[in-house]
């Protein structure tokens, strides 16, 4: 097993240190609001924000996992924020072929009858915990958002099409919860 540090965001920054080193770009600009498109273009964006602009940001993600009929991976730092969107999640999850639900539940079994292509996994006591991860994928691999719980309502991440750095990402979760995710 690998060592972990204490922060997720951190083991996958120590992996591949230029990235961390990029300037974040202000995702509150109201000025400026991406799509999708645009930050799959960018290929990676640091940022510092809150939550409107990462729910923003997850909706993007989503709709493309449901217009296409890809996997969708998600994280929840709380049961409580996945009951915000289970309503949603429902109907993601009938039309979508693979779904990986993570979150520090203490109930994985959170869903009442999650079709057979979800899967609920409990983080709870790992570094997975605070994070808000939604990843898809298209024709030339993965792309999401990778953002850590700071406190204060605010998150620090990126958003990737790497496909390098998201599949770590993905392995690091594979490790820790010993599931086998493969978007």
């Amino acid at each position: 097993m690998n060592e972990h540090f204490v922060s997720f965001i951190d083991d996958i920054w120590n992996k591949f240190p230029t990235f961390v080193e990029i300037k974040n770009t202000d995702l509150t600009n109201h000025n400026i609001l991406w799509t999708l498109e645009e930050y799959r273009k960018a290929n990676y964006v640091n940022f510092r924000t809150g939550k409107k602009e990462l729910y923003r940001l997850s909706i993007l993600l989503e709709n493309y996992a449901v217009k296409h009929n890809t996997p969708l991976l998600a994280t929840f730092e709380t049961e409580a924020r996945y009951k915000y969107v289970e309503e949603r999640y429902r109907e993601i999850l009938d039309k979508i072929s693979k779904a990986w639900i993570i979150g520090n539940f203490n109930n994985p079994d959170l869903a009442p009858h999650p079709p057979p292509s979800a899967e609920v996994v409990s983080c709870d006591g790992t570094n997975i915990s605070p994070m808000w991860i939604v990843v898809t994928k298209d024709d030339n691999g993965p792309f999401g958002l990778v953002a850590e719980d700071i406190g204060d309502h605010e998150y620090r991440g990126f958003f990737t099409s790497n496909s390098d750095i998201l599949t770590k990402v993905i392995e690091d979760i594979n490790e820790q919860l010993k599931i086998k995710i493969t978007i």
